[in-house]
């Protein structure tokens, strides 16, 4: 795995743990004077993108680092985080096809990220005699 900065990691973590698909990160440094990653997933539901959203404030928070900013509507299908180095971009999967951010900036690096990257792998150990 590349080196991520903690923001990143942050974003891509909880985008993960709460089940986010097609997670792609783009690389926009020295593309962009405004923000450096932009993190993109796709949502399946509103509830979704909300506890996403809700959870990526309560982490860049806590993490002390930039006051995280959103831009989101509900009619529009697509929320936008703002945590200072990093955009998290949450679309439904219709509206991320539409806005085609990946198209938009081409000559950004892409990232597809990797789950097992991000979040710590859970086991259990069965005693025997045990339902699973």
């Amino acid at each position: 795995m590349k080196r991520f900065p903690a923001s990143v990691k942050i974003g891509a973590q909880i985008m993960f743990e709460l089940r986010a698909e097609g997670v792609e990160l783009l690389d926009l440094r020295g593309l962009s004077s405004v923000v450096d990653w932009y993190l993109v997933g796709t949502c399946e539901s509103t509830a979704q993108m909300q506890a996403i959203l809700g959870e990526l404030q309560k982490a860049y928070k806590a993490a002390g680092g930039e006051p995280a900013s959103v831009e989101y509507k509900e009619l529009t299908r697509w929320a936008v985080l703002d945590a200072g180095d990093i955009m998290v971009h949450l679309f439904e999967q219709s509206r991320r096809e539409e806005i085609a951010l990946d198209e938009l900036w081409n000559k950004a690096e892409k990232h597809p990220l990797s789950e097992s990257d991000f979040t710590k792998q859970k086991t259990s150990k069965v005693k025997s005699g045990e339902f699973v």
